[in-house]
């Protein structure tokens, strides 16, 4: 079955991307607007260090634990990349910067 729209919410700009925190809880649209997934409302918007209004699509979060890569997430939003026994924290950060550089390059690259 296709998925169905539940609710609709008014962005600052028209959305041309959308991404979620690793653990679900927020959502970035590319309009730089963040907003809570429960409540289904924005919560903040993201600023640069002059107060100007600034973009979301090219986001990458990394979550760090005892200056270890633990997880990290992408623009993309389908599906996570997490340590668990076969591939190194280290080899994961590498993987992940190198396949959004070379998205950006529009070429190819694999782990």
């Amino acid at each position: 079955m296709p998925p169905t729209q539940l609710a609709s919410i008014k962005v600052r700009d028209e959305p041309g991307w959308i991404t979620f925190t690793i653990d679900g809880r927020y959502a970035y649209p590319s309009t730089g607007d963040v907003i809570e997934a429960a409540s289904k409302r924005i919560i903040t918007t993201l600023t640069d260090e002059t107060g100007a209004p600034v973009m979301s699509e090219k986001m990458l979060e990394i979550q760090f634990q005892d200056d270890n890569v633990v997880h990290t997430g992408d623009q993309f939003g389908v599906g996570r990349t997490r340590a668990t026994g076969g591939m190194p924290k280290r080899k994961i950060a590498q993987c992940t910067f190198r396949l959004r550089l070379q998205s950006l390059l529009h070429q190819t690259f694999r782990c």
